[in-house]
């Protein structure tokens, strides 16, 4: 069946945002009440902000008319503040004005069906110069295969015994320099 999307700009993601509330608490696993709402509210008043922030792009994604997946985008500011895993000097160069995708979440019946791959086409479309990244936790295994498998470079490995360090990954395509590591 055909994946269908449709963009928001701005304030038009707040009318869908319970959408989005509903599908992340889908995807979540061991899950309690507590945790839902803690969830809920977090998303909920992220993307309250992250709606004016420059370049914020939502995207639903539905099979049919069920929705399966969402996904959110914003431009980096240029300066870029530091990100604690890359240091000041290569989040400025890698990550200052580049399209940042936020939320990627897929519906676990819906996974493996490309409906990450369409969510995520559609996110980098304001990317022209190639310039994109995501961030992604260390111990989520279906969000690292996701990225690593459609080309996204890791920069960031966490080390063993150590607390979890965010996972940032550059598009297939970013012009960063090539002290950027690739697994094999």
């Amino acid at each position: 069946m055909e994946v269908g999307t449709t963009v928001y700009q701005g304030d038009a993601a707040l009318g869908v945002v319970e959408e989005f509330v509903h599908m992340r608490l889908l995807s979540s696993s061991g899950r309690s009440p507590e945790l839902d709402e803690r969830q809920a509210r977090q998303l909920r008043e992220r993307i309250a902000e992250d709606v004016r922030l420059p370049g914020f792009l939502a995207v639903t994604a539905r099979i049919g008319s069920r929705l399966c997946g969402f996904g959110t985008a914003v431009r980096s500011a240029d300066p870029c503040p530091e990100h604690p895993a890359l240091g000041a000097r290569r989040s400025q160069e890698w990550l200052a004005g580049a399209v940042r995708i936020t939320d990627l979440v897929v519906a676990p019946a819906a996974r493996g069906r490309g409906v990450g791959t369409r969510l995520l086409d559609v996110l980098l479309l304001p990317a022209l110069d190639d310039r994109a990244w995501a961030v992604t936790d260390p111990q989520d295994t279906a969000a690292l295969h996701f990225f690593r498998c459609r080309g996204w470079r890791q920069t960031v490995y966490p080390q063993r015994g150590t607390q979890p360090t965010p996972v940032v990954f550059l598009a297939p395509r970013h012009p960063a320099p090539t002290e950027v590591r690739v697994l094999p």
